[in-house]
């Protein structure tokens, strides 16, 4: 009997814990329940435009927000410092928004070497630098056709702020003009000029996206490179489109605070207005009121026995002419 008391009072005790810390919770835990799966606190962006790199993503934690740095060149601010953010200053967001932050790390891009690569590899690799292509010129050689030749700036020299390059490209002459040429990564233009050289057409063009690609690049031909062809035939090409754009949803809190924004005191007058004209537009009127109407815009009201009316005429008003006046 003594075990089982002392096994009941145990139980006992433990239940009376789990109560304790169950309206502990529902006392002090309530507003970290709410933060944390709610997310409901709203934080001010404060402006680090200007400041040092380390000072400003100390401030925005400071405020709840999470910080993405990106790195780039500007002449505008000194070493490490931010020159742009966004989201904008000032604005109220909820806690545990990321801020992008840009910041001068005083980096050029250097021009990469590419000589010995094929066109379409090499245009992918200064897509991914942000390095864009000025000129592209064609040189005869006994390198494989579209091989980079020669870049100018050199390989290893330091770009200015949106410097272009120009390449020179291995364009073999064409021998056989009944083979079809490789015009894969040569931009459309280009492509049209070098098919026009041994008689072909471009014809039917379709897309396709690849980030890594420019637009208007060529990705695929039929018929393929090394095919037998006839002059006059027509080429169907596949173009790069460039990548798809997704349009970000707004969210619930900017629908809202926009039109807060942009609604004043004189537009929901005027909207009240509207709908009342729309709700007495739409309500049957009676003989009573058409000729009330018909009074108040001074139009007398046709007489009983109108001598027109026996050639089907009427001197009444057109139809909605006492809605307008309304």
């Amino acid at each position: 009997m003594a075990t089982q008391y002392k096994f009941s009072y145990a139980k006992t005790f433990k239940t009376v814990i789990v109560v304790i810390c169950l309206v502990t919770l529902a006392i002090f835990g309530k507003d970290v329940f709410e933060r944390h799966f709610f997310n409901t606190r709203l934080t001010v962006i404060p402006d680090v435009t200007g400041l040092d790199k380390k000072e400003a993503i100390k401030y925005l934690k400071e405020a709840g927000l999470k910080v993405k740095v990106i790195n780039s060149k500007t002449e505008k601010v000194p070493l490490d410092t931010v020159y742009n953010q966004d989201p904008r200053s000032g604005k109220e967001v909820k806690v545990n928004r990321v801020v992008r932050i840009w910041v001068n790390n005083g980096e050029d891009v250097k021009v990469p070497n590419i000589i010995g690569l094929e066109l379409l590899e090499a245009r992918s690799r200064l897509k991914g630098l942000n390095i864009q292509i000025e000129t592209i010129d064609y040189y005869p050689s006994n390198q494989k056709y579209n091989t980079i030749l020669g870049v100018y700036p050199k390989p290893g020299t330091k770009l200015e702020i949106n410097q272009k390059i120009s390449i020179l490209v291995s364009s073999q002459q064409m021998i056989d003009p009944s083979v079809m040429p490789n015009i894969t990564g040569l931009d459309l233009n280009d492509a049209r000029e070098t098919l026009k050289q041994i008689g072909l057409e471009i014809g039917s063009v379709s897309q396709t996206n690849d980030p890594t690609l420019p637009v208007n690049t060529i990705i695929s031909t039929n018929p393929a490179a090394g095919t037998k062809i006839q002059r006059g035939q027509k080429v169907s090409v596949v173009v790069n489109s460039g990548a798809s754009v997704k349009k970000r949803a707004r969210s619930n809190e900017e629908i809202i605070n926009r039109s807060r924004d942009n609604i004043n005191e004189r537009e929901i007058e005027k909207t009240i207005d509207d709908t009342i004209n729309q709700i007495d537009n739409n309500t049957p009127k009676t003989p009573q009121q058409n000729d009330k109407q018909q009074n108040n815009g001074n139009t007398p009201a046709s007489p009983p026995n109108n001598s027109n009316s026996s050639n089907g005429t009427s001197n009444e008003p057109n139809g909605g002419g006492g809605d307008d006046d309304d």
